[in-house]
């Protein structure tokens, strides 16, 4: 198996500075906005197209994410999902406007308080004797300096790695994660791998 690493990037500015139209500001568009991760509602994703920030969607979600590996030959190895992601800030006029607006709707005031922070989301899994998900990382920054040196460590793991071997251990150790559930079965894999953790969340503000 080889692993590519794609050109997408994080976004290094992630700040959303254009106002968009107030006709989006209904209840129905501001409502059910992520206070953990990178999903972006309707009147959100209205700021990041607005402000000409592609938001592809995967798993569902609406979001700044973009493709970071893949396997350049097919085989029992699946990438069933591999991103960067970022959610931005609002400034400029973009945070005027919602200043304005949050004293008509107070749920906006969340708005304000939101940071920026970026993400590294990869799931990888194996087709062969077994099927099993072999590696499920997720992890959370709020500075982009750290997000990318933490992309590079990652990176240089997942080439160093002998995913064979790996596969083979995981299997042979099942009975100690299968009774494992969730995030505690993701953390016992990448920790077994070499990894500090599975998953590393930061609220959104």
């Amino acid at each position: 198996m080889e692993f590519f690493v794609t050109d997408n990037q994080f976004l290094k500015q992630a700040e959303i500075e254009v106002p968009i139209d107030d006709g989006y500001f209904t209840d129905y568009n501001f409502r059910h906005f992520d206070n953990d991760g990178f999903q972006l509602n309707r009147l959100e994703q209205q700021y990041y197209e607005a402000q000409g920030i592609s938001i592809p969607e995967c798993l569902g979600v609406r979001a700044a994410q973009y493709d970071w590996f893949s396997i350049i030959e097919p085989g029992p190895f699946i990438i069933d999902h591999s991103l960067l992601i970022t959610r931005c800030t609002y400034v400029g006029r973009a945070r005027e406007q919602l200043e304005r607006m949050s004293r008509v709707y107070p749920y906006l005031k969340k708005y304000l308080l939101l940071k920026p922070k970026w993400g590294l989301d990869f799931a990888l899994e194996y087709s062969g004797e077994e099927y099993v998900e072999v590696l499920h990382i997720e992890q959370d920054f709020d500075s982009y300096r750290e997000a990318l040196e933490r992309k590079e460590y990652f990176e240089e793991l997942v080439f160093r790695a002998d995913w064979d071997l790996f596969v083979r251990e995981i299997i042979k150790h099942k009975p100690f994660w299968e009774p494992l559930q969730g995030m505690e079965r993701n953390d016992w894999k990448a920790q077994f791998w070499g990894f500090d953790k599975a998953e590393r969340t930061l609220k959104a503000f």
